[in-house]
């Protein structure tokens, strides 16, 4: 745990950086909490922190929609890549809850494709993908958070080693 930890400080580090910067132009008469917007989402972080492997940096853009039930479920599709050459095309599927007015967790599932690297090899092409994210929101809806996700075949393959990765996750907001 105290690897995943030591791997894990300069991200800690940008987040803490990135909340103070965004935090002076947050407004304690914002719009309210619960608005429904899409979002373009960055995502810098690291890849098989769990592993014994060299943690390769990893990156991602993902596009997430309004929310279409009412449940307030919001779809999204996304793209991640590592410095390894291991990548991750995804849909998914996930759900804000609001734990005050400004943070909310986002605990997500989803299903994609994965092309393994010499570094990461998760059995099959098809992997499914869960996840958390703890996300604090600005001004205008933008939010800054950290999230973890678990990589993983369900068995579907010989092998299903699975693998997580931590990321800082940067939405902006598209359009009101």
């Amino acid at each position: 745990m105290q690897h995943v930890l030591n791997r894990c400080k300069p991200l800690t580090g940008l987040f803490c950086l990135l909340l103070v910067l965004f935090s002076s132009s947050a407004n304690a008469s914002d719009e309210t909490f619960s608005a429904d917007v899409a979002m373009l989402n960055f995502t810098l972080g690291k890849v098989g922190i769990a592993d014994n492997i060299d943690a390769p940096l990893r990156y991602g853009i993902e596009y997430r929609m309004r929310s279409l039930s009412r449940w307030k479920l919001i779809p999204a599709f996304g793209f991640a890549h590592a410095v390894n050459s291991a990548g991750f095309i995804y849909t998914d599927l996930r759900h804000d809850f609001w734990l005050t007015d400004r943070w909310l967790a986002i605990p997500s599932f989803g299903v994609g494709s994965f092309d393994d690297s010499d570094d990461i090899q998760l059995g099959n092409k098809l992997e499914f993908r869960t996840g958390i994210e703890l996300a604090y929101r600005f001004h205008k809806q933008y939010r800054i958070g950290f999230a973890l996700f678990h990589l993983s075949n369900a068995g579907l393959g010989r092998e299903n080693p699975g693998t997580e990765s931590l990321v800082i996750s940067l939405c902006i907001p598209l359009g009101d």
